[in-house]
């Protein structure tokens, strides 16, 4: 059996610097037989994330997995963080790799932010794969809800930062040794982290939850790629029924809930999870398609209606 290896690289982007790890057959290029897949982590997690299933997915293909900006050894922009200016650096990044077609896989904020990749590369991603991902419902976990609102996250030291990474995955699990939680405290401990993790919240959550899902923007695709949905039904982040409503406006997506595993199947529940990878990237499977009628469970950000807005339009309104 082939075994994989890993390369890591750094590339200048937008006046930063990207990182990532780049694992690949052993045996070079002859052993490649499979599409290549780009991998995207969640918050406040690196590209280490994945070391735990990509040896093993890496054995016939090669794998892309970056550290977000804003994480891990990756530069601390000024930039929004909002999920739609993640996804257009990543889909930067991966042109730069080469790749017309390719497979995606995100975990949690990286869920949401393939999704937002999918948008920008129709036809290019063959396979979408979510893990416990953002976009695709409502609730989410008090604590982040809170921290998007107060902006006391933006104000947090790295010493604080690092404690609370330390404290963090020892309560969310996660399966991180001790070498991997000393990495995240260092990498979340750095300069310009809290920043970017708090506008990051800010964008993607409010007091009543996800501000973004899947169907807000779905209706612009021609269509959908195959697309599977993983989740341990003891998300303490993003509860398991996110998972279990996907077939109500998504005809012919493959879910499959993990028991007894929290919110990262890709760790906690390892060889269970390369089973369903390796059928659902490698197998023929079907293309699923929208439900007519399918609705956001909330409306669109821009059609919602907000002080700020009305001030603005009260303003335009004079100014005119």
């Amino acid at each position: 059996m082939t075994s994989a290896t890993c390369r890591s690289h750094r590339r200048s982007f937008r006046g930063g610097n990207v990182f990532w790890e780049e694992w690949a057959p052993h045996g070079g290029p002859a052993h490649e037989r499979q599409r290549p897949a780009v991998l995207v982590h969640g918050l406040a997690d690196t590209s280490r994330t994945w070391n735990k299933i990509a040896p093993a997915l890496a054995r016939d293909r090669r794998l892309y997995a970056l550290d977000l900006p804003g994480h891990g050894q990756s530069s601390r922009y000024d930039a929004s963080y909002d999920v739609s200016w993640y996804a257009s650096l990543v889909v930067e990044w991966i042109r730069s790799l080469g790749l017309s077609d390719f497979d995606l896989i995100g975990h949690s904020l990286g869920g949401g932010i393939a999704m937002h990749v999918l948008l920008e590369q129709p036809g290019r991603v063959h396979r979408l794969a979510l893990v416990a991902a953002g976009g695709l419902g409502l609730e989410v976990a008090a604590p982040l809800r809170l921290a998007s609102s107060t902006g006391l996250l933006d104000l947090a030291a790295p010493v604080l930062m690092g404690l609370g990474t330390n404290a963090g995955v020892r309560v969310l699990g996660g399966n991180f040794d001790e070498a991997e939680r000393r990495h995240l405290v260092e990498m979340n401990g750095r300069p310009g982290t809290a920043r970017a993790l708090f506008r990051t919240l800010r964008n993607a959550v409010d007091l009543r939850g996800q501000r973004e899902h899947l169907l807000d923007h779905a209706h612009r695709l021609r269509e959908l790629p195959p697309l599977a949905v993983y989740w341990g039904d003891r998300d303490p982040v993003i509860p398991v029924k996110h998972a279990e409503t996907v077939h109500h406006y998504v005809d012919g997506a493959i879910v499959r809930r993990f028991p007894n595993v929290g919110h990262y199947p890709h760790r906690e529940a390892v060889p269970e999870i390369l089973s369903e990878l390796f059928r659902f990237l490698d197998e023929p499977q079907r293309s699923p398609r929208l439900r007519p009628g399918a609705c956001p469970p909330r409306a669109p950000e821009e059609a919602r209606p907000s002080l700020w807005r009305r001030l603005a339009g009260a303003r335009l309104a004079e100014v005119e």
